[in-house]
Parts: C-alpha cells; sequence; structure tokens
C-alpha cells in the first residue's frame, strides 16, 4: 500500500495526536498509525526498549548466540519436534528410573534373603549335635539343651520359622504372622492356618534340611511272629510276621503302624537300639526269631532262642549267625532310620517392606503424573485465557487506530460538504478538492482495516506463500513509517538491502513482522534521535536469506533475553505481550525460518536476526 505524503496540516494536527491518550482528531490531518503495532506513551522511560519483546525462550540472544545461527532453532525451544523429543525422554528417563529402582530392591531383597537362609541353617546348626552348647548359647537366647528339638526364639531375627520332620508333620513353630504356640497340643484348626503359612513360605524359600544326631533311636514291638520297627517319630520304618502286611508302600505302611499302635495298646514293652542314619539296614526273622545289622554285621536281635539283647560289640554269636543264615536264602527287608528336622523360613520383615516398594515407586510416580498432568493443564488453560485477553485487546487497539481516523476525516468531511453549500465558487473548488484527498485518506483507511482483519484471519490457519522479494515488503514498511514520522518520533532507516533470492512468503504476514520489529526499534529509542539499520544478504552454503534489524536503542536486559519471544511476556506498562510471538509464529511456523537474537546491550542497542529459505533458481536484481 502506497501513502502520498502528508501536507503541512496533516502533519501538524499528526503530532498534536502523538498524545498518551487517543481522542477524536478535530484537524484537518488525521493520522494513520501502524496498525498491527500496538503504541505506547511516548514520555514512558521503563520498561524494555523492546516493549513487546515475548518469550520464544528459544536462543539466549547473547552475543554468542551468533556462533549458533548454523544450528537448526526448530530442534530447540517450543518447536513440535522437540515437544515430542523431550517427552520421550522423559518416558525413557522414568523407565530407566524404574528398571534401576527395581535392580536395587532386588539386590536388597537378594541380600535379606541370604540373611535369612544363613539364620535358617543357623537353626539348623544350633539345635544339632556338631555345634557345641556354648556356641549355641551366645547365637540363642535362653537355649535349653535337652529342648533341641524346639524352636529356639529370638527376638533379633524377625522372620517366622516352623519345624516339621521329614514326613512334613508340624513339631513347632515361631515368629511374625503365626499363632502363638500354646503348651498343650494345637488344635487342628491352628495346624491348619500354620500349615498354609508354611506353604507360602515354602513356595518362596526352599526348606532347611538338620539332623539332630547322626545317630537314631529305634524301637522294636513284637508280638510272637508279628513284629513292627518304629522310628524316634513313631513312623513305621520295618515290620515282619504272619499278621503283618507283606508289601512296603504307603497302605503297608499305615497298616504296620495300625498294629503297632495295637501292640502299645496291649502294654508291650519294646526293645530300644540304636542305628546311624546314614547307612543302610537289614532285617530278617524266623518265627518269633529276628536280628537287624547294619552293613552285614548285627546290631541287634531278639527272640526266644537268641540271648537277650544288648548293645555290646562284638554282637551275639548266635544272631548273627541266624542272620548269616536266613540272609544267604532270603532277601532282608531294607530300612533306613531318618531324624532330620525340615526348617521352614519367611521373608524377614524388611524383605516384606521391600517387597512392596515398586509398587510404592509406581505410586509416587503416578502422583507426580497426575500433579504434573493437572499443573500443565491449569498452565495451559491459564496461558490461554491470557492470550484470548491479549487477542482481544490486541485487535481492540488494531481497529481503533484506523477506525479513530476515519470518525477524525468523517468530522472533518461534515465542514467540507458544508462549504460546498454555502462557500463560494472558488471556497467550493477548495473544498472539492479537500473532500477528495479526505476520500483518499479515508479508503486508505478502509484499506487498512481490510488489511488488519486479513492478517489476523490467517492466525492460526495455513496463510498461502508465494515466491516474493523481501525488499519489496521491507521498503514498503519502510515508506509507512517515515510517511508517519511526526507520530512515530525522530529516526532514520539505513537500508542496506544486497540482491537476495525470491522468498516463499506471504506479504501481509511479513510486513506485519518488520511493523512489530520497527515499532519494537522506535520504542527502544523513545526521546531520542536514533537510527534502525536494515540489512539483506543471502547465505548461499545453507541457501537461506538473512534480514538484520538493529538499532541503537536502550536494547535488552540480560535476564530478560531468553524470554522476549514468550506469549504474555512484556516491559511495558500498556504492554499485551502478544507482538513477538506473532512475529516468531509466522516466521517460523508459517515460513520455515527462524528468528532469533544475535546481539543485545543495555545502551548500545539491540539486533534482530530473521532467516527464511529461499528459492534458489530466480536471482531478482535491484
Amino acid at each position: 500500500m502506497t501513502i502520498p505524503p502528508l501536507s503541512p496540516l496533516e502533519s501538524a494536527a499528526a503530532a498534536d495526536d502523538a498524545a498518551p491518550r487517543r481522542r477524536r482528531r478535530r484537524t484537518d490531518g488525521p493520522m494513520e498509525s501502524p496498525g498491527p503495532v500496538p503504541t505506547v506513551p511516548r514520555g514512558n522511560q521503563t520498561g524494555d526498549p523492546l516493549g513487546d519483546l515475548q518469550v520464544g525462550g528459544r536462543y539466549d540472544g547473547s552475543r554468542r548466540a551468533g556462533g549458533l545461527r548454523s544450528l537448526a532453532p526448530k530442534a530447540w525451544g517450543l518447536s513440535p519436534t522437540f515437544r515430542v523429543f523431550l517427552f520421550l525422554g522423559g518416558i525413557l528417563g522414568v523407565m530407566a528410573f524404574l528398571l534401576y529402582n527395581e535392580y536395587v530392591i532386588q539386590q536388597f531383597h537378594d541380600q535379606e534373603r541370604v540373611r535369612a537362609n544363613l539364620y535358617a541353617n543357623l537353626y539348623g546348626l544350633a539345635i544339632s549335635e556338631g555345634l557345641p552348647s556354648k556356641i549355641s548359647e551366645q547365637i540363642f537366647d535362653n537355649i535349653i539343651l535337652d529342648e533341641r528339638e524346639d524352636i529356639i526364639p529370638n527376638e533379633r531375627i524377625s522372620f517366622p520359622l516352623i519345624v516339621t520332620d521329614y514326613r512334613g508333620r508340624i513339631n513347632s513353630w515361631s515368629g511374625q504372622g503365626l499363632p502363638a504356640q500354646a503348651d498343650s497340643a494345637a488344635t487342628e484348626e491352628v495346624l491348619t492356618i500354620v500349615g498354609e503359612v508354611m506353604a507360602n513360605m515354602d513356595a518362596v524359600n526352599e526348606p532347611v534340611s538338620a539332623s539332630w544326631s547322626d545317630r537314631a533311636s529305634v524301637r522294636v514291638y513284637q508280638q510272637g511272629e508279628d513284629l513292627v520297627l518304629v522310628d524316634p517319630d513313631g513312623y513305621a520304618i520295618a515290620w515282619s510276621g504272619a499278621g503283618m502286611p507283606a508289601g512296603t508302600d504307603t497302605t503297608d505302611r499305615l497298616m504296620a503302624e495300625s498294629q503297632m499302635q495295637r501292640l502299645r495298646a496291649a502294654d508291650i514293652q519294646p526293645t530300644v537300639f540304636h542305628v546311624s542314619t546314614d547307612s543302610l539296614n537289614h532285617l530278617v526273622s524266623s518265627g518269633a526269631n529276628y536280628a537287624i545289622s547294619r552293613g552285614g554285621k548285627v546290631i541287634a536281635w531278639g527272640g526266644p532262642s537268641l540271648p537277650t539283647f544288648v548293645e555290646i560289640d562284638p554282637p551275639s554269636v548266635e544272631a548273627q549267625a541266624l542272620y548269616d543264615g536266613i540272609a544267604a536264602t532270603t532277601e532282608p527287608f531294607a530300612f533306613r532310620v531318618q531324624n532330620e528336622q525340615l526348617i521352614h523360613y519367611g521373608d524377614t520383615e524388611l524383605m516384606s517392606r521391600i517387597s512392596v516398594a515398586p509398587f510404592v515407586t509406581i505410586g509416587v510416580l503416578l502422583l507426580f503424573v497426575v500433579i504434573g498432568w493437572v499443573g500443565s493443564r491449569n498452565i495451559r488453560r491459564s496461558e490461554q485465557r491470557s492470550i484470548w485477553v491479549g487477542m482481544a485487546k490486541e485487535t481492540a487497539h488494531q481497529l481503533g487506530t484506523p477506525l479513530s481516523s476515519l470518525s477524525g476525516w468523517l468530522e472533518l468531511m461534515t465542514g467540507r460538504v458544508r462549504d460546498l453549500v454555502t462557500a463560494d465558487k472558488d471556497e467550493r473548488e477548495r473544498a472539492a478538492s479537500a473532500v477528495d484527498d479526505v476520500v483518499r485518506e479515508m479508503s486508505q483507511d478502509m484499506g487498512r482495516l481490510n488489511q488488519i482483519a486479513s492478517r489476523f484471519s490467517q492466525i492460526g490457519s495455513v496463510p498461502e506463500l508465494k515466491p516474493a522479494d523481501v525488499r519489496d515488503v521491507l521498503r514498503e514498511t519502510v515508506r509507512y513509517f517515515e510517511g508517519r514520522g511526526p507520530q512515530f518520533g525522530r529516526h532514520d532507516f539505513d537500508l542496506e538491502l544486497a540482491t537476495v533470492p525470491l522468498v516463499p512468503l506471504n506479504a501481509e504476514l511479513m510486513g506485519w513482522v518488520f511493523e512489530n520489529l520497527f515499532k519494537n526499534a522506535i520504542d527502544a529509542m523513545v526521546q531520542q534521535e536514533g537510527c534502525i539499520r536494515v540489512t539483506t544478504n543471502y547465505d548461499d552454503e545453507r541457501r537461506r536469506v538473512r534480514i538484520v534489524v538493529a538499532d541503537n536503542g536502550r536494547g535488552i536486559d540480560a535476564e530478560n533475553l531468553a524470554r522476549v519471544f514468550q506469549p504474555g511476556f512484556s516491559t511495558k506498562k500498556r504492554g499485551w505481550g502478544l507482538g513477538l510471538a506473532f512475529v516468531r509464529r509466522i516466521v517460523e511456523e508459517y515460513h520455515g525460518g527462524y528468528i532469533y537474537i544475535p546481539r543485545s546491550e543495555p545502551g548500545a542497542g539491540t539486533t534482530f536476526e530473521i532467516s527464511l529459505p529461499a528459492r534458489t533458481e530466480i536471482l531478482k536484481e535491484t
């Protein structure tokens, strides 16, 4: 849009209208201000010189940023690609933390299990004859040598223990999670509870076998030709006689034990002898006589034809002869005496706590995720509300400037139309010429309104890009500011526009970008003469067109450099923090370029650089 030079009358009116508060203009020169750029009071000395600089935060804006120009800026900050990688990196980080946490917990768990196994084996050793009683007393509390087969309580050991015989019969128990053991025989209900706990413990920890001694006592119940050998736990281990079962399976064993109970009920006193628990023994019988051997040597005997049994070495000659004679023709009944106990143990209290640690960790992480999600959602809502408020204010301001100008022109036209009716011929001609000027200016203001509407309508949609010379957009924007000099203050433009290739761009949106940058530069030179230097050049290596806008204003404070592109950030009293947010979005999302601040020093000015992808097949000469 080309704007004619202003008349002296219009320039004077524009100077009068440069006050902080807008009002209806009553002079012959209503002025048009740059629609998309919000104005601020000229006396505003505070705040950042690039008032509407908002955060993008993608570039640090320091001098060193120039050395980072080769890096792809869309891989930083708020670009969608970076967000995806950041999200995936966060997930991988959480997974790595969970896996490491699980590894550490498993290490603790394994160490605690080794500790529990060590204590269980220690129990087995302490209650055996292989460990001296003095050492046992140092390990366990209140040990009684005659009660080695009982659980020895120790408050320093925090895991449950259950002792059973080799056939699984529960003898004693102690520890957490188990019912108290009474002095009297346990009820079936209590044994059932203990058995369930024991099954759960065995599913995790293999029971420890412990033997009280390497020798065991055997009792022989005999009535006539029927005899039953019973181990220390009361189980039938061998039998013989016409009234006894012929087999050796479980049913036969139960029948033999039933016969043993009958003999005990008949008050028959058993013969007791001792055997080694690590050897195989054999039983032979002939009528009412019997002999028991270990490795072919008789160790016990009985019967009317044999001497009275006494545990002596060497054994009875008659018993040895009986055994040798029968064993030569008949297979002896082989049996082994077992006296080991099984110590079943569970997890320690610490191990139980460790086992729930993964669930606690996952719960805490989920809690943090929920809190983070809720917080992020609230922040997004707050940002959206602030952006909508800012958009509404920005729209009102953008429309207010040309509407105010139109109002002034209409008031001026009213007077000129009156002159057309009442004035003489010469005055009517001058009035008609003035009306033509007013109509032309009003047409320009209407065009400005259409341009503003077009710009806002393209925010949020995909604009149409056409190959164009970015220098044309720069020149038109500079002419606009130069034609409104009294309104914007004292400043000069220094253009060094080198030959550059055509760039796919939307001229309206790119003009908005330059207007915001120029307006920020002008605001940075409040009450001082300044120069805005605009240069273009072509980076042949990267095939990008570079536009540099530099001013000699107040500069940007270091703490604000990382925030200048952030929506809602502004150091102006009347700033809304949307100007540079639009600039960044237009440059990066709509035109595939990037914008950053290679230099800014307080008191020395600020430099913005825009890089746009070029169409290298066409070069436009100046």
